[in-house]
């Protein structure tokens, strides 16, 4: 008989104590799948200690919370089977919505004679282990707690090498806030970004928070590169603090590089240890770059033009900081470039001098709606012939470096992800021969004077 534990009783001193787990966010027990026949075959295996030969074949599978997406499998008693004899086989669980921290649990068993099987997490991360070697006739109860979770996690588990196993009591929770942790407000990844082969020492600071913790939390590099990486400190107090890395220059050639970084404490309570595991990582290219893709040193448009042109040394959903003059909008005629607008107010077009009149070297930026308020040069044309900081990726989830037929800059949607000049600000200095890019009036009506051009608000040139 399947029990499912949500209470824990403790006896001390005749005094009996309960504690109930934290509520769970989802759960899934397959408890409807119990029926004697489904068609030609029966509700058999896993709970009901049968582990192999003609069992576990029916073909509906009743689930609990749907949406469940399965591939090659069936259910047994008041359980999912997962594979077959001669095909892998899979089940993955809707998007469960959460934040923060999560703990996942669940029940599973190896079909007979077999024992591999793993899972896989979408949205959050984890250093618990994900594969797993089981013993036969015998349910294992795991746990996997997840981290780093913004908006949902989705779990998969899969069988490995044609293996099948038997799944139930698939549950998440949120973290008990009174166990011991460690966070990062950067998340699990440093990255140190694209730079190329003359790029100087960068660092990088990183943010830590503990929590019933007890003693310091050590940080530690793990074997690999240390030698390209240097920390500030090798402990901080149980609360947390400013750890600072550097990247040493001239320590690393072209290619990519990693070194794990890790944070460990202890738990005040259990005094078991708390572990938090940071990928430091860093990308050198033979490419000529200016900039390092930073907020102190930011790419030029011609690092993200050369960088477009090389996309495969671009991690696609890493943003990086971008400097240009603000030349305009793009004509959104229609979805690829067809020239400079004054009135679009969803993207922008930046240039490496304000007077640029070359458009292959036009870096183009998409404006997300939370953003457009401050950049777009519909309503701030002031921004029209200034220098200007954006903070996007330059990559689509395609690994397409284009954005509107151009090398381009997207997804900048919070004021956190650029940095303009106040309205107020005086003109930037001109550096080229002909004057910044201005409104002018002529016979009642609003144009732009760039270079020795005139052009209407619509981006059409006029004598």
């Amino acid at each position: 008989m399947k029990k499912i534990v949500m209470l824990l009783l403790v006896v001390l001193a005749g005094v009996v104590f309960v504690k109930a787990e934290m509520a769970p966010i989802y759960y899934e027990g397959f408890s409807r799948c119990f029926d004697e026949e489904d068609e030609n075959y029966g509700y058999t295996g896993g709970n009901d200690n049968q582990w192999g030969g003609d069992i576990a074949k029916a073909i509906v599978i009743y689930q609990d919370a749907p949406e469940w997406t399965f591939n090659n499998c069936n259910a047994g008693f008041q359980c999912l089977k997962v594979g077959t004899s001669v095909k892998q086989g899979s089940a993955q669980t809707p998007f469960i919505a959460c934040e923060g921290e999560a703990v996942l649990t669940f029940r599973v068993a190896p079909w007979e004679g077999d024992s591999l099987f793993y899972v896989s997490i979408q949205g959050g991360l984890t250093t618990d282990p994900c594969v797993f070697e089981l013993k036969q006739h015998q349910w294992k109860t795991v746990t996997i707690h997840i981290s780093d979770i913004t908006s949902g996690i989705r779990m998969t588990f899969s069988s490995t090498n044609k293996h099948r196993f038997f799944l139930d009591d698939v549950c998440v929770r949120p973290a008990d806030p009174t166990v011991g942790v460690i966070r990062t407000q950067e998340g699990s990844v440093v990255d140190f970004g694209v730079v190329g082969n003359n790029y100087t020492t960068m660092q990088r600071v990183l943010h830590v928070e503990g929590a019933n913790l007890t003693g310091n939390i050590t940080a530690t590099l793990a074997e690999g590169e240390p030698e390209l990486f240097q920390l500030s400190m090798a402990a901080l107090p149980s609360a947390g603090g400013e750890l600072t890395i550097t990247c040493l220059p001239g320590a690393a050639a072209g290619d990519m590089h990693g070194c794990y970084l890790y944070l460990r404490g202890t738990d005040n309570k259990t005094h078991q240890q708390v572990e938090k595991r940071i990928t430091l990582r860093l990308e050198v290219t033979s490419l000529n770059l200016q900039g390092a893709g930073t907020n102190p040193d930011p790419y030029t448009c011609q690092d993200v033009i050369l960088l477009a042109a090389h996309e495969g040394t671009v991690w696609t959903k890493t943003y990086y900081w971008v400097t240009g003059y603000v030349l305009g909008g793009v004509k959104r005629y229609q979805e690829t470039y067809d020239g400079i607008s004054y009135t679009d107010d969803q993207s922008l077009v930046l240039a490496a001098t304000p007077n640029e009149t070359d458009d292959s070297k036009y870096v183009t930026v998409q404006i997300s709606e939370n953003a457009r308020a401050a950049l777009n040069v519909k309503d701030n044309p002031e921004l029209i012939g200034r220098q200007i900081k954006v903070q996007g990726l330059l990559l689509n989830n395609n690994a397409n470096p284009l954005y509107l037929g151009k090398p381009g800059v997207r997804d900048v949607r919070t004021d956190a992800q650029y940095v303009r000049p106040n309205k107020e600000a005086t003109a930037l200095p001109n550096t080229a021969a002909t004057p910044l890019s201005r409104k002018i009036l002529r016979n009642g009506q609003i144009l732009i004077l760039r270079g020795e051009k005139i052009w209407t608000l619509t981006g059409q040139e006029i004598q």
